[in-house]
């Protein structure tokens, strides 16, 4: 598939991708080009990524070197890149890394601001309540991750759709059931 052959379905997906990444802090070029990678489902060159999503060349490598550096993507041979087809690994991975990279450095700070608020003379025991609140957030999640890495993907996958499942049944039972009132 060229980009002159592009499908408006794809443009429409990768344009929300885009966006959606964007919304989450994320480079949005970045998410559209791991989108397209994602939705042809093969190795693709740079050329055509480049022409495909209209792309420049600087606008493209750093797309490429930030979700390579995500380890969201691999080159497979001379300037093609490819990305898994499996979208519960993609996110675990992704989770992954953004775990290492912000809740960790996360934790540092909050542990040290609570502590630095509590030795303050005069300082003020709300900040360092608040403070408190945001840090047990962060460890809970931080504990969350690092329960879910040690679960085999289809564990995670099986919990998450039971989850999904039973929110759909209360969804159809409970605001059913109000709607028609």
């Amino acid at each position: 598939m060229s980009g002159t052959s592009q499908s408006p379905a794809l443009d429409r997906a990768t344009g929300y991708l885009a966006e959606l990444g964007a919304r989450w802090g994320l480079p949005a070029e970045a998410c559209r080009v791991h989108g397209y990678l994602y939705l042809v489902a093969r190795p693709v060159a740079e050329s055509e990524l480049s022409e495909a999503l209209k792309l420049s060349k600087t606008a493209l490598a750093d797309a490429l070197a930030w979700l390579a550096d995500y380890r969201l993507i691999e080159r497979v041979r001379g300037g093609a890149w490819r990305t898994g087809n499996d979208p519960w690994d993609l996110m675990m991975r992704a989770l992954q890394e953004r775990q290492r990279r912000e809740v960790g450095p996360a934790l540092d700070v909050l542990r040290e601001s609570r502590r630095d608020a509590l030795a303050e003379p005069g300082a003020s025991r709300i900040v360092a309540a608040q403070i408190g609140k945001l840090l047990r957030l962060v460890e809970d999640i931080a504990a969350i991750n690092k329960h879910a890495e040690r679960l085999p993907a289809a564990a995670v996958r099986q919990m998450v759709g039971l989850g999904g499942m039973a929110a759909r049944l209360l969804d159809r039972t409970f605001l059913g059931r109000s709607q028609r009132r």
